[in-house]
C-alpha cells in the first residue's frame, strides 16, 4: 500500500525513507539509506536500521527501550568495603585459576555476602544493581551459566585443593589452628554426600559435613573440606589434615577428633603440634592426680588453678575455673530437681565441676594452653556467621561436583565475612550496632549515573549512615562549617569617633 503524501512530506532526517509496517501507531517507520548494491545492470538501494517513526504527523526518533538500558543506580558501600578487605583472596585465586574464572568465583562470593540467601537464579539481577558490576564488568551470571560453572568448578577438584593448600602455606609461624566440623542440611537424592548424621534422628533431615580449620590468632577460616553427612569425625580428621597439607601450627580439636586417628600426619610433620581435650572419665586423670592442682594462672582476669604432668612423650594439662564450677553446679541442681538424691554421684560430679584436661605434645606454659582453649570459641562464632549471616544453612545444588563447587564459594564468602567482622571490631562499630545493622546502613549508600555519561555520583543519605561510612574509610572527611558564637555579634566601634557621654541623653539638649 502506498505511503500517504502527508506522511512522506513530514520533516525527517536526510537519507531516510518511510516504510509501512503492520498497523497501529508505529505503522510508518523511518529507515535510513546506507548505500546501494550493484545487481545486474541496476543499482539496488540498501536500507539500514530504523531511526524513528511518523506518529500523528510528526517524526519521533527511536530511543533505547527502558528494558534494554543498564542500571544507573547501584548499591555502593557494601561491595566496596568487602572488596577492600578481601582483595588478597582474589590474588590467591589468580594463582590457581584463570583470570575470568577467578573473577567469577570472587564476584559470586562477594554477592553472597552482600545479599545473604540469594539463589543462583537471582545473582545476575543483584550483580547489575550493585557496584560489583563496576568492579568486575562483563561477568556472566545467568541462571544456566552459574549452574554450569559450579559443576565445572567442582569437577576441577585438584584446583580446589591447590587453593586450600596455598592458604595453609601462608599460616604465620606460631599461629594456633582449631579444627571442627558443622552439619549442613542437604536432602538431595542425587548426590552421594547427603546422608543421615547422628543428629538427623532429631531433625529428620539428611546432612553433609563441612570441616573447617580456623586461625584463632587471625580470626578467620584457613581451609575447609566437604564430607558425607554420615562420615564420622575421626574418619575425616586424617583425610582433612593430609589433603590440605597442614604441616605447621598447633591443631586444637574437640573430643570428636582424637589424635590417634591422625598419628601418621603428626609423625610426618615435626612443625605440626596437637592439643586435644580428654573426657572427664578418662583413667589417666585419676592415675596422675590431675585434680590435685598445684598452681594458679598469673592472670588478673581469670581465677584458674592448674596442674601440668608429663606422660611418656606428651603432657597433660588440667585446669579448674571457679566461675565455671559454680555455673555447672547450679545447672546440676536445676536438672536434678524432683529426682532422688544420689550422694555418691554428687560427690563424683562435684570433683569434676569447672575442670578440663588436655593432652598435648607441647611443653609450654599452662597459661598459653588455657588461652588457646579460651579463644577456641571463635570457631563456633565462625560457624554461626557461616550458617546465619551468609545464610548457607542448606545447599541448593544436586550433584557431588556441584556441592564441591558451591562449598568453595561458600568458604570464600565465610573468609570475607570474617574479615568484615574484624574490620567492624577494629573501628568500634560493634559497641553501638549489630552486624545486620551495619550491613543495612552500608546497603543504603548508593551511587547514581545522573547524566548517563558514566560519571557516578555519591547519593547523600542520613547522617548516621554517613558517620558509619566515615569510620570505615568509605567517604572522605568533610569540612564542618565553623560554629557560630552564641549571642549578638559585637558592634564595630570607630576608635576616632568621639565617645558618648555616660547616661541617658537629654530630651532637650538646649
Amino acid at each position: 500500500m502506498a505511503i500517504p503524501e502527508a506522511v512522506r512530506k513530514v520533516e525527517r532526517p536526510r537519507n531516510t525513507i518511510v516504510v509501512r509496517r503492520g498497523n497501529g501507531p508505529l505503522m510508518y517507520a523511518v529507515v535510513e539509506r546506507i548505500g546501494c548494491r550493484r545487481i545486474g545492470d541496476s543499482n539496488v538501494p540498501l536500507n539500514g536500521y530504523t531511526v524513528g517513526h511518523i506518529i500523528q504527523g510528526a517524526f519521533v526518533p527511536s530511543s533505547d527501550a527502558v528494558s534494554q538500558r543498564k542500571t544507573e543506580l547501584k548499591d555502593y558501600a557494601d561491595a566496596v568495603l568487602i572488596d577492600l578487605v578481601s582483595r588478597e583472596l582474589l590474588e590467591d585465586l589468580y594463582a590457581v585459576y584463570s583470570a575470568p574464572d577467578a573473577m567469577r568465583i570472587y564476584a559470586i562470593a562477594l554477592l553472597r555476602v552482600c545479599y545473604p540467601g540469594v539463589p543462583c537464579c537471582r545473582l545476575d539481577h543483584y550483580y547489575e544493581t550493585s557496584w560489583v558490576s563496576i568492579l568486575f564488568p562483563g561477568i556472566p551470571l545467568g541462571r544456566n551459566s552459574v549452574s554450569t560453572f559450579l559443576q565445572n568448578l567442582g569437577k576441577s577438584y585438584s584446583l580446589i585443593v591447590s587453593f586450600m593448600r596455598r592458604r595453609v602455606d601462608a599460616i604465620a609461624p606460631g599461629h594456633h589452628i582449631a579444627i571442627d566440623g558443622t552439619l549442613k542440611e542437604d536432602n538431595s537424592s542425587v548426590n552421594s554426600l547427603s546422608g543421615f548424621s547422628r543428629k538427623a534422628r532429631v531433625k529428620g533431615t539428611m546432612d553433609i559435613t563441612v570441616v573447617f580449620a580456623y586461625d584463632i590468632d587471625l580470626r578467620e577460616p584457613v581451609c575447609s573440606k566437604v564430607f558425607g553427612g554420615n562420615v564420622l569425625d575421626c574418619v575425616s580428621y586424617q583425610r582433612f589434615l593430609t589433603e590440605n597439607g597442614l604441616t605447621k601450627g598447633v591443631v586444637m580439636a574437640d573430643k570428636g577428633f582424637p589424635k590417634k586417628e591422625a598419628q601418621q600426619a603428626f609423625a610426618s610433620s615435626p612443625g605440626l603440634h596437637w592439643l586435644s581435650p580428654i573426657k572427664r572419665n578418662d583413667k589417666r586423670i585419676a592415675a596422675h592426680g590431675m585434680y590435685a592442682f598445684d598452681g594458679m594462672l598469673d592472670d588478673r582476669n581469670e581465677d584458674v588453678l592448674f596442674k601440668k604432668e608429663q606422660v611418656a612423650d606428651y603432657w597433660l594439662y588440667s585446669f579448674y575455673d571457679r566461675k565455671r564450677a559454680a555455673k555447672e553446679e547450679a545447672d546440676y541442681f536445676k536438672h536434678h530437681k524432683g529426682k532422688p538424691f544420689d550422694a555418691q554421684d554428687m560427690q563424683q560430679k562435684d570433683e569434676r565441676f569447672g575442670t578440663i584436661v588436655f593432652e598435648s605434645d607441647l611443653d609450654t606454659d599452662p597459661l598459653v594452653i588455657y588461652k588457646m582453649y579460651d579463644e577456641r570459641w571463635l570457631i563456633e562464632e565462625c560457624f554461626r556467621y557461616y550458617k546465619h549471616v551468609t545464610d548457607f544453612d542448606d545447599t541448593r545444588v544436586h550433584s557431588d561436583v556441584s556441592v564441591y563447587g558451591s562449598e568453595l564459594i561458600a568458604f570464600i564468602s565465610s573468609v570475607m565475612t570474617a574479615r568484615l567482622i574484624r574490620k567492624f571490631d577494629e573501628t568500634g562499630l560493634f559497641s553501638d550496632m549489630t552486624y545486620n545493622d551495619i550491613m543495612s546502613r552500608l546497603a543504603s549508600a548508593k551511587k547514581v549515573n545522573t547524566n548517563g555519561d558514566g560519571q557516578w555520583e555519591y547519593v547523600r543519605t542520613t547522617r548516621a549512615t554517613e558517620e558509619t561510612l566515615l569510620r570505615l574509610g568509605l567517604l572522605p572527611k568533610m569540612e564542618e562549617p565553623a560554629k557560630k558564637k552564641r549571642g549578638r555579634p559585637k558592634k564595630v566601634v570607630d576608635p576616632n569617633a568621639p565617645k558618648r557621654k555616660r547616661g541617658r541623653p537629654r530630651k532637650n539638649p538646649s
